[in-house]
């Protein structure tokens, strides 16, 4: 198997602020994420949920402790709304996040969440008794171009099983938990993610992360370091099927629900850079977190915001990018395979359009 490498390693230009260790969403402090990837069977479709199987679920913890008794404060923004992510209405109107943030494939929101449900029944016997019920949250993109979609092979306790894999990074990117079976510009996608150091006018330092699900675009539209890649390369992937993209960014800053709200506006910025349009058929969404719990409404001034949206439009940017560069070719149902990037014909693209700019 091909060893990958972040565009970043490879010297590519991905921004003008530092990261934190790991370059992703863990790098801020409490974070935890745990994958579960089902990978099963080849060749033809067979009916009655046989295979074969390329899914998977993605569990992300904003902070070690119980989500329920301390939650966090959320914004999200619905850049496109062809998706059908599970717990967006309450995060809207409340501004809060009570449970983990669960990725998966379209048809698998369910069981998903009925595995949370069990996480956080176990974790809080006042559930239900004397206590209101969390909101859920499940986001989703449509892996079925490769996957057995039908077959609905994520189970409750595949979620179980993810959360409690949740753990430090450096976390594993490319072809893993809920990007196994994801396509990106019409190439192998999966899951990426990347970190900020950020500071406010005061100097006080913060951490921002973003991770992406990414499952979207044509590939004559992607675009990296502003190079048009797409265009110049000759290849012609095959199979445009519309997709979506989660976002998921966490920050240990004590920002309101309604500054991160705004952080999750500027996710589109980031879209844009790899080439993104939000197209009709892309279920597009950002969810903002912070895990700050000890503000006591001491939030930074909205005049510290500047430098949190450069984080936000620079870490989902090379989120996307990473969950390309990580992504390993794969083969799914019927024959169908996405292409991982060619790293080196796409360097190569890179430098001599950059040389072209530079000579002129």
């Amino acid at each position: 198997m091909q060893e990958r490498s972040s565009p970043r390693d490879l010297g590519l230009w991905m921004g003008q602020m530092p990261v934190g260790v790991n370059n992703d969403i863990t790098d801020v402090p409490g974070v935890r994420v745990g994958h579960l990837s089902l990978i099963q069977g080849v060749g033809p479709l067979i009916s009655h949920g046989k295979g074969p199987v390329r899914t998977g679920v993605t569990a992300i913890l904003p902070r070690p402790d119980n989500l329920y008794r301390q939650p966090c404060n959320a914004g999200i923004e619905v850049i496109n709304g062809y998706g059908k992510s599970l717990g967006v209405p309450y995060i809207q109107e409340t501004g809060i996040l009570n449970s983990p943030i669960l990725l998966t494939n379209t048809l698998s929101v369910n069981d998903v969440a009925n595995g949370v449900i069990t996480y956080l029944l176990q974790q809080n016997p006042e559930i239900g008794n004397d206590a209101r019920t969390p909101n859920i949250v499940v986001m989703e993109c449509d892996d079925s171009y490769l996957n057995d979609i039908r077959g609905r092979h994520v189970k409750s306790w595949d979620a179980i099983l993810a959360l409690q894999r949740a753990a430090k990074g450096p976390i594993e990117q490319g072809n893993v938990g809920a990007g196994v079976g994801m396509s990106s510009f019409q190439m192998k996608g999966g899951i990426g993610s990347s970190s900020r150091l950020v500071q406010d006018q005061s100097g006080r330092s913060y951490v921002l992360g973003m991770l992406a699900l990414a499952n979207f675009g044509v590939f004559e539209d992607f675009l990296l370091a502003g190079v048009p890649v797409g265009k110049l390369s000759s290849r012609q992937p095959l199979g445009y099927v519309p997709g979506s993209l989660i976002l998921v960014g966490i920050t240990d800053a004590p920002l309101s629900r309604w500054q991160l709200k705004q952080l999750a506006g500027r996710a589109s910025l980031g879209m844009a850079r790899t080439g993104a349009i939000s197209m009709q058929g892309s279920g597009d969404f950002c969810l903002m977190v912070s895990n700050n719990v000890n503000h006591q409404n001491n939030f930074l001034s909205d005049w510290d915001l500047d430098s949190f949206f450069r984080a936000v439009v620079e870490a989902s940017a090379e989120s996307i990018w990473n969950s390309m560069f990580f992504a390993q070719t794969m083969e799914g149902r019927d024959g169908h395979i996405r292409y991982a990037l060619p790293i080196k014909e796409t360097m190569q693209l890179v430098r001599n359009w950059q040389g072209g700019l530079r000579s002129h």
